[in-house]
């Protein structure tokens, strides 16, 4: 025999469920990836002074979790500015940092195996089409608000989006920020 109180509290267990999902739809942010389980972690999502790496390992995340990805080989860098020409150009990241994605996401290769032939990008070892992930054009208006450009660089193409984070609850939460461009 199942009793009333028991019935009620389910009821109102899955009301509650049902809310949060319901809520947590609506959120202006985007789900963040989590790694496989077992898979290492960065860190860089609840550390406030790596929002460019948060956005970083969120595109590579995104990229990694597609089931038909367009290029085998994948590598990234960091953008830095020339100190012969003042514009930017593309850099390896720092060790511990590329260990770091390449630990969590297997599929990632050293910036070393990726070069730019022209308007392509090719892997050093066997001439397969590439891409390079980075993030451009990349500032903080204060240490917990920042917005950029994230995504890659492939065959002429590139896949960048604009992104405000926000450093809120102890992590960079990203979403995508509108530019009010108008197309007619």
């Amino acid at each position: 025999m199942v009793r009333y109180f028991d019935v009620t509290r389910a009821i109102i267990h899955m009301s509650a469920l049902g809310l949060l999902a319901t809520l947590s739809a609506c959120a202006p942010y985007l789900p963040r990836y989590s790694p496989a389980n077992e898979a290492f972690e960065t860190g860089f999502y609840e550390n406030i002074e790596t929002p460019r790496l948060a956005l970083l390992e969120y595109r590579l995340a995104r990229y990694f979790a597609w089931k038909e990805r367009p290029y085998e080989v994948v590598c990234a860098s960091e953008e830095k500015p020339s100190v012969i020409n003042g514009k930017t150009e593309r850099a390896p990241l720092a060790p511990d940092v590329e260990l770091a994605l390449i630990k969590r996401f297997p599929g990632l290769s050293p910036l070393t195996r990726c070069k730019e032939q022209g308007n392509d990008v090719v892997a050093v070892d066997t001439g397969v089409p590439s891409a390079i992930f980075d993030v451009n054009e990349f500032t903080c208006e204060a240490p917990d608000n920042c917005v950029g450009w994230g995504g890659y660089y492939a065959n002429g193409q590139h896949g960048w989006s604009y992104y405000r984070l926000k450093f809120e609850r102890g992590e960079w939460r990203i979403k995508p920020e509108d530019l009010g461009i108008v197309v007619t």
